[in-house]
């Protein structure tokens, strides 16, 4: 089975915009709780996006403690009707992977040529890779809705997307990031349910071991797609492998956390209890 890994794109309004855009506002935070809020030139891959700082800044060294962070990218407009901005949170890393570098460094060159002499060895390279991102365009608006408090906001990506509706804060709060390389298993089948999983970026497959010598491939799930509440919701151990295909990071959230989020919301929207019925029915058709 050949997989396509491609990550998810952003709309193409967003993505024009942020073309023709330059700096982004970071804001990062010590463990202690100590926020910090810097601005940076950026280049963007897609959904991706990249900035570069000396390694001994507070920003750093907040990511080095906290990985978490949030960016805004906007411009003033003295016409409240043409104000049009990006709000975005994720996870933000160093760079360390040599062939990355090279590929932000020609990203930068290319959208700030005047920058070639300064980036330097001596600049270290982040990555942000973002798990919301919200695009804001008044243009939309009608004159008696403008005002400093009114904003015309839409969710362009989010890996909470099929998720209940509940309070998201509560559930970022709750929710552990994990890194995984190419071909690490996630989880095995017939193992206990332990945890449920939300994909970042990259991709995973998702494999039925009917036998040891003829496995059965069964989906590829990537950014913004979910697994494992089937066995949680049951009570019963893992009835598939997932492995990732590329290096993955996910978001993983404990069975208990998970039970109690779901008892919250199925009472409230009907939306995730779709999502588990035809969970529930692709299982029934394995069986």
């Amino acid at each position: 089975m050949t997989a396509d890994t491609r990550a998810p794109e952003l709309t193409p309004e967003t993505l024009e915009y942020l073309q023709v855009q330059h700096t982004l506002t970071l804001s990062t935070a010590s463990l202690a709780g100590m926020p910090h809020a810097a601005t940076f030139v950026y280049v963007n891959d897609g959904l991706t996006f990249y900035f570069a700082t000396l390694p001994e800044t507070r920003t750093a060294r907040h990511i080095d403690q906290n990985p978490v962070v949030s960016f805004t990218i906007d411009d003033y407009s003295p016409d409240w009707r043409k104000t049009k901005g990006v709000q975005a949170a994720g996870e933000c890393q160093v760079l360390l992977n040599q062939d990355e570098i090279r590929h932000v460094v020609e990203l930068f060159q290319k959208k700030f040529p005047f920058l070639s002499g300064q980036l330097t060895t001596n600049r270290s390279f982040f990555r942000i890779r973002p798990s919301e991102v919200y695009f804001i365009n008044n243009e939309g608006l009608t004159d008696e809705r403008q005002d400093l408090t009114n904003y015309s906001r839409s969710v362009v990506f989010s890996v909470f997307r099929d998720l209940p509706v509940v309070a998201l804060e509560s559930v970022e709060a709750k929710l552990e990031s994990i890194r995984v390389d190419t071909g690490q298993i996630v989880v095995r089948q017939g193992a206990p349910a332990d945890k449920f999983f939300i994909v970042v970026d990259g991709a995973v497959e998702v494999i039925h071991e009917a036998s040891a010598q003829k496995p059965q491939s069964l989906t590829v799930l990537r950014a913004g797609e979910f697994f494992g509440e089937i066995a949680i919701l049951r009570d019963s151990p893992r009835t598939a492998t997932v492995r990732a295909l590329v290096p993955t990071t996910l978001l993983s959230m404990d069975r208990d956390t998970f039970r109690g989020l779901v008892a919250q919301a199925l009472g409230t929207t009907q939306d995730f209890g779709a999502i588990i019925q035809e969970r529930l029915e692709r299982s029934h058709e394995l069986e």
